[in-house]
């Protein structure tokens, strides 16, 4: 059907040209042919509405056929074009009108709007479900689990509960509404299930068919013991340095006159921390970069954007994600005629003789699993292991040239941290 209708368009235009001597743009044609495409494929779906009748599918409809319009410019046009072009439009006029008088029969006839429909649903814990309802207004709900749970409807603008069912596998009741707002439909399982739910309202008058506001949702802080709060294991960020430290190493050649081709930075580590993280940027040039000293602050921003965009947070035996993931977001610039060798010591004695020059690093016991040979800019992670210092140590090997380094670290600490989802009402 839509390939005869573009075929008689294109021929109307092809008229229209020759008998007018005017090029019509290809703009119309591209016009038209999309929208008579998109009309079909909601014709198609009303029909399908039509045979099932379902109240929640055809309220999605009636608001997808509001935004479908077209308009046309008629120059060059002979009458037989426009009268093409106004027939589109007559059809789409025809199919919203068809659309709303449907939902009207379908809500009339029922009594209710179906606003949420779900079918063996699986779940591993809280399922939270808003919706809108005004005040007179009967809520009808059905809920079905594999195993005995909770179930619990909350008036979220009072942040009260209304109605809770506890140790109950099938639920199937209705409530009225004393108060207009957003209500929490709540499904606290009993371990991992699939469950089925189906939710509609009795609205009072016709108005409220068509005119129900949308929630939107979004995660934010709060406290412990505020309504809905929900607590998860995070990380607080302790900066180990004042200032991003600088140090200069010199070539073998020039370190034999002056100057040292070594260094070390003692890292004290937080109570409680877990983990040390540290940049490290090594350059040929001694000239500072905007980004050095930025290292605390990007890795608070990026936990925060993990955050909150409600990703799990912190777990204890899957922390390195979790920092990963920060230190792939923030990692150095690199400059490739720029390497040195780093070295994590956990012993302060060992340490002092790697400083002191009175033993090589190959003498001495350092940690060879979070140390690196001939490594660029970089960062990483160093676990504390319970100890109260760690010790960075630097070393160029090479004859003749200088290298610069700015080392930073930030201490990890596991925390508690509490969130809440916001529903607003839009």
């Amino acid at each position: 059907m839509k390939r005869l209708y573009i075929i008689i368009f294109l021929f109307l235009l092809s008229t229209s040209c020759n008998n007018n001597k005017v090029k019509l743009s290809k703009e119309e044609l591209t016009r038209y042919n999309t929208t008579i495409q998109q009309l079909e494929e909601l014709e198609t779906l009303y029909d399908k509405a039509v045979n099932s009748k379902n109240g929640k599918s055809l309220a999605d409809l009636v608001e997808i056929s509001q935004s479908i319009s077209y308009e046309y410019n008629d120059e060059g046009m002979n009458q037989a074009t426009i009268q093409h072009c106004d027939s589109l439009k007559n059809r789409i006029a025809e199919l919203k009108m068809n659309c709303k008088e449907l939902y009207e029969q379908v809500t009339i006839t029922s009594g209710k709007i179906d606003l949420i429909n779900i079918n063996n649903e699986f779940t591993e814990g809280t399922a939270t479900y808003p919706v809108y309802l005004n005040q007179g207004e009967l809520l009808f709900y059905k809920i079905k689990m594999e195993t005995a749970s909770t179930i619990k409807i909350y008036n979220y603008d009072a942040r009260r509960i209304v109605k809770q069912y506890s140790n109950r596998q099938n639920v199937n009741d209705s409530l009225r509404i004393n108060y207009s707002g957003i209500y929490l439909i709540e499904f606290i399982p009993n371990g991992k299930q699939y469950f089925s739910i189906d939710v509609a309202c009795r609205p009072c008058n016709a108005k409220d068919i068509y005119s129900r506001p949308e929630i939107s949702s979004e995660i934010v802080s709060c406290n412990k013991g505020d309504f809905g709060y929900k607590a998860a294991e995070g990380v607080k960020m302790y900066n180990c340095f004042d200032e991003v430290r600088k140090f200069t190493l010199r070539g073998q050649l020039k370190a034999a006159f002056s100057g040292a081709s070594t260094a070390l930075v003692a890292v004290k580590v937080p109570a409680n921390a877990t983990d040390i993280l540290y940049s490290l940027r090594i350059a040929t040039s001694e000239q500072d970069r905007s980004s050095d000293g930025n290292f605390y602050d990007d890795l608070t921003y990026s936990y925060n954007k993990i955050k909150f965009l409600g990703l799990p947070i912190y777990e204890r035996e899957k922390s390195y994600g979790l920092l990963k993931t920060l230190l792939d977001d923030n990692r150095p610039l690199r400059e490739e005629d720029a390497y040195c060798n780093m070295y994590v010591f956990r012993n302060q004695t060992q340490a002092k003789q790697f400083q002191d020059g009175t033993k090589k690093a190959s003498e001495l016991n350092y940690d060879v699993d979070y140390s690196t040979l001939g490594t660029q800019s970089c960062n990483g992670r160093i676990p504390v292991n319970g100890q109260k210092t760690i010790y960075l140590a630097f070393e160029n090997e090479r004859i003749r040239y200088t290298n610069y380094l700015w080392v930073e670290a930030v201490a990890i600490i596991p925390t508690t941290e509490y969130h809440r989802i916001e529903y607003i009402k839009k």
